[in-house]
């Protein structure tokens, strides 16, 4: 390959790692063809593009971004998953789909300029997505609101037994 192809490659691979949330490393040696395409459709779905990567190429792209102790990681086959939304869903999807597939191995993650290993990942995979986040604290934000609507409409309620029951004492 050419100089000005292989700098063209390293920059994009740049922009990708900077630009994305998370990036997941991963080893996808075995997994056939219609698998691979199961995989990046999973990822597809949650705004996740899955791309295999030379490692001398995002060697240089991580060394570019201080990323140096990525290095460790970029040995045999190596594809990339770079999260543009919510990367605790690649995490789960990746998780998943090794459970299901032992043949495509978790390597490292990139969440926030640090770098993580595989056992890390795991366990990133096991927090609730964004989504769930944020239910739970509407939930527990609605809790006391809850509450508050039910005392009140207590209140009224009983207002109206009272002023019912003085009715029915005047009618008499």
């Amino acid at each position: 390959m050419a100089t000005p192809q292989k700098e063209k490659l390293i920059n994009s691979l740049e922009e990708k790692l900077s630009s994305a949330n998370g990036v997941y490393l991963t080893d996808f040696m075995g997994l056939n063809v219609e698998e691979i395409s199961n995989l990046r459709t999973l990822l597809r779905r949650e705004s996740i593009e899955f791309k295999v990567v030379k490692n001398t190429l995002a060697k240089r792209s991580a060394a570019k971004l201080g990323l140096e102790s990525l290095n460790d990681y970029l040995s045999g086959p190596t594809a990339m998953a770079f999260c543009l939304a919510d990367p605790i869903a690649a995490a789960k999807i990746l998780a998943d789909f090794q459970k299901k597939n032992d043949k495509l191995k978790l390597k490292a993650c990139i969440l926030d300029g640090q770098i993580y290993d595989k056992d890390r990942v795991e366990e990133i995979a096991k927090l609730p997505s964004k989504d769930q986040i944020v239910a739970q604290t509407l939930g527990i934000i609605g809790a006391p609101l809850r509450n508050i609507v039910g005392v009140l409409n207590s209140l009224v309620t009983s207002m109206v037994v009272v002023l019912s029951e003085i009715k029915k004492q005047r009618e008499n």
